[in-house]
């Protein structure tokens, strides 16, 4: 059983000027020139070290909390208590959501399921801003098996009058909509026939929402409110999985032809004309100094294509033992992936190693097993945007 509870969330008026990328994903110096263009964007909100560099941690999630009152007052109002829809349309692809907060009890009990651990310092960031605005801001997103009654019912919903329709700078088609409330009884009937949920992106927010709820500092606050937290889930079979590609920066020479020599154990090896992007699990593109090879493992393994790049090339052949530690590993992922991969391939002391995509089914049972995924091992494409829901439990 898993509690999908109601709530009323502020959204905003115009929802264009304010909905913004996820924080995470957008560099400070990209976030400013947002900010300077849009001043209601909600990056002002989720990021607020555009403003100041080097802010105390207490100071940047006052900051935070300015920057969203500043936005009750003048952008975001409060809507009727109940479920909403997400949808989004990428490219003629749509992807449904449901709206609506998650039980911390649910993710403390294992039924809301993880595959990452949280890094303490960016955990300790996300519970700074959590507590002081005293509210949800980023949506988590989550996904579930498919369940066709829900579907319908939020398939009913999206004929009704949108909350919100635009058009991002991606081409991405953003709409919402209220679940009318004949449907708010059978949306909580079927959460208690689910047995688990799946956070697909979104973890150190759900940390810093299970960690302040727990917090005597916020007991004055609505317990009920602050006991749950902003969530959309869709069905797995919605959901759309880009490939996390690694970038090996500041190799030399002797370390690839060394790799190369040695992979052909384990390996079938194939010199390409260009940057080659996997389209099948247990294959992977090399490409250093303008040269591209296609590899494919020779033995089948179940386990993840990011795993097993990690175990038969990072860590023996060029000793990079912690992806999230290691200053010479970057990572790039999303639609415009290839291009910047090309162009780095050309460089001298750079390697791009790319990768087949992670399946939603592979995500899930990773979470079923209680295991945990490497680091970058999943990019979902289209992003949701911030903004658009908040959950205020002050």
């Amino acid at each position: 059983m898993v509690v999908f509870k109601p709530f009323a969330p502020y959204m905003p008026t115009h929802p264009e000027n304010v909905a913004a990328d996820p924080y995470d994903i957008v560099s400070v110096e990209q976030a400013r020139v947002d900010v300077k263009l849009r001043p209601d964007s909600f990056l002002a909100v989720d990021k607020p070290e555009v403003f100041t560099a080097d802010m105390p941690l207490e100071a940047w999630g006052q900051r935070a909390r300015h920057e969203l009152e500043r936005l009750y007052e003048s952008e975001l109002t409060e809507r009727t208590h109940g479920f909403y829809v997400y949808r989004l349309t990428d490219q003629g692809r749509v992807q449904t959501g449901l709206v609506a907060t998650f039980s911390v009890t649910d993710y403390e009990a294992g039924r809301i399921k993880i595959h990452e651990h949280t890094r303490a310092a960016k955990e300790r960031e996300r519970v700074e801003h959590v507590s002081a605005t005293k509210a949800h801001t980023g949506p988590i997103l989550m996904s579930h098996a498919p369940d066709e009654g829900l579907r319908r019912i939020l398939d009913d919903a999206t004929t009704g009058e949108a909350l919100f329709a635009f058009t991002d700078s991606e081409g991405v088609i953003h709409e919402g909509y209220a679940v009318p409330s004949k449907h708010q009884a059978r949306v909580i009937m079927i959460g208690a026939s689910i047995s688990a949920i799946y956070i697909a992106d979104g973890h150190h927010r759900a940390k810093a929402a299970a960690v302040v709820a727990r917090s005597p500092i916020h007991e004055g606050e609505s317990k009920q409110e602050r006991d749950h937290f902003l969530g959309v889930l869709f069905p797995s079979d919605e959901l759309t999985i880009l490939p996390y590609h690694r970038i090996l920066n500041q190799v030399d020479t002797e370390e690839v032809m060394v790799l190369l020599e040695s992979l052909d154990l384990s390996y079938d090896l194939e010199s390409v004309p260009a940057l080659y992007v996997p389209n099948e699990r247990g294959t992977f593109g090399l490409s250093y100094r303008g040269e591209h090879f296609m590899l494919k493992k020779l033995q089948t393994t179940t386990s993840l294509d990011v795993a097993t790049l990690q175990r038969d090339v990072l860590e023996p052949y060029f000793h990079v033992t912690d992806v999230r530690t290691d200053h010479r590993i970057d990572f790039i992922g999303g639609k415009d992936a290839p291009k910047r991969l090309a162009d780095l391939a050309e460089r001298d002391d750079v390697v791009v190693l790319t990768c087949h995509a992670t399946a939603m089914e592979e995500l899930m049972r990773v979470a079923d097993e209680n295991g945990q995924m490497p680091p970058k091992s999943t990019w979902f494409e289209p992003k949701l945007k911030s903004g658009l829901f908040i959950h205020r439990f002050d």
